[in-house]
């Protein structure tokens, strides 16, 4: 094993109830109730004086800073609170999608929006390890005392950051769980707190962006961002993020060998060759032109058919182009040199001319490997 995955399995590890599958519910039954709710009961439960929320309803929303226009999605909307509240913030030109895992709350939600005259509210179905929500399509996402009730919370998460918009946030309200501080309730109920949440949600890929000061003696909340992508060198492709901070930055002077051997669909560009253009990108946040290092692609195994023209490549998988050539040329031209084993066009059956302009015809990609070693490059496998 080596030493990044060990890491990355001690940082899942470190949070309770979770593994990197996450193929079984951290709190088994924690929704039990939720099957079939009786709305009215949950009415007289969710929307009274003595719950903070509902007390601090007009504050929390306020903190939020809602803008006319954006799309807001209400996860575990319940009976709807929040939901109402941020269909006025939005304005009619933007949009509410209240989220719930039980159907009796989305039907009590529509119900009560078309009473109140609100025609900018929408609802969705959600699954116990999903939101269900399209991707990009939503610029603040708001989980009010329901992230402890998620049971698959890094693959519910997973599907929050990608719904979210570039910049997207999230707005997290879930209860203080403080051993001899919180109620006999919150801790039977609760199943971690505010530090275990945290970890979980930067885990699925959010940045933490600091605490909503409401005053709040039950709750906290805790606000999220989806990092924004940039593209220094390769544009559209292998988007990162930028650390400028970081204990370990990219230095000028790196030689590369990426031996990519990753399989796509014949209509996706390959995730492999897209880490490459990933790759630059990271040099390129750290302010280093291409020319600064040395880089070389060798294709082969499934990603052999990555070098095809794209007469070639449409007429073996039944597409109009070869989606990968907009990558390839990029790379070209931010200098990366790039090789396709000779042996597996030949175990391919691809004959030469059917190999795009600028790619090489390398004997084999183990020689090919060997050479740049011998050349000092670091071998970096993607498979």
């Amino acid at each position: 094993m080596n030493r990044l995955l060990r890491l990355t399995c001690l940082v899942l590890a470190w949070v309770p109830g979770l593994t990197v599958a996450q193929e079984q519910s951290v709190r088994p039954g924690i929704n039990d109730s939720f099957r079939d709710p009786n709305v009215t009961e949950f009415v007289g439960k969710f929307e009274v004086e003595r719950r903070e929320v509902f007390a601090r309803r007009q504050a929390i929303v306020a903190a939020c800073k809602i803008q006319p226009g954006q799309t807001v999605a209400d996860i575990g909307a319940g009976t709807g609170l929040f939901t109402r509240l941020f269909a006025e913030a939005v304005s009619k030109q933007g949009r509410v999608i209240a989220i719930d895992i039980a159907q009796k709350f989305l039907d009590h939600v529509t119900l009560k929006a078309r009473e109140a005259g609100l025609t900018n509210i929408d609802t969705l179905l959600s699954k116990p390890d999903s939101t269900e929500l399209p991707p990009e399509s939503v610029d603040v996402a708001f989980i009010c005392d329901t992230y402890h009730h998620f049971e698959f919370p890094l693959k519910t998460m997973a599907s929050v950051k990608q719904a979210l918009k570039p910049g997207g946030r999230v707005i997290v309200v879930d209860f203080h769980r403080v051993e001899g501080q919180s109620s006999d309730w919150v801790l039977s109920h609760v199943r971690a707190g505010q530090g275990v949440f945290e970890q979980e949600i930067n885990t699925a890929g959010l940045r933490s962006v600091g605490e909503l000061d409401l005053g709040l003696k039950e709750n906290y909340a805790l606000v999220f961002e989806k990092p924004r992508l940039e593209f220094p060198t390769i544009a559209k492709f292998g988007g990162v993020v930028s650390r400028t901070t970081a204990a370990e930055m990219p230095q000028a002077g790196a030689k590369a060998i990426l031996d990519i051997v990753t399989d796509s669909k014949p209509q996706e560009v390959n995730k492999g060759l897209e880490r490459v253009a990933r790759l630059l990108n990271l040099y390129g946040t750290a302010n280093l032109r291409p020319a600064d290092v040395k880089i070389t692609v060798i294709l082969h195994g499934d990603a052999t058919k990555v070098a095809l023209k794209n007469a070639d490549y449409g007429r073996r998988f039944a597409t109009a182009t070869n989606p990968n050539e907009p990558l390839l040329t990029a790379l070209r031209t931010a200098g990366v040199e790039i090789l396709v084993c000779g042996q597996a066009l030949n175990y391919k059956g691809i004959a030469d001319r059917e190999v795009a302009e600028g790619i090489s015809i390398a004997a084999s990609a183990l020689t090919a490997v060997i050479n740049k070693q011998t050349a000092g490059y670091a071998y970096v496998p993607i498979h």
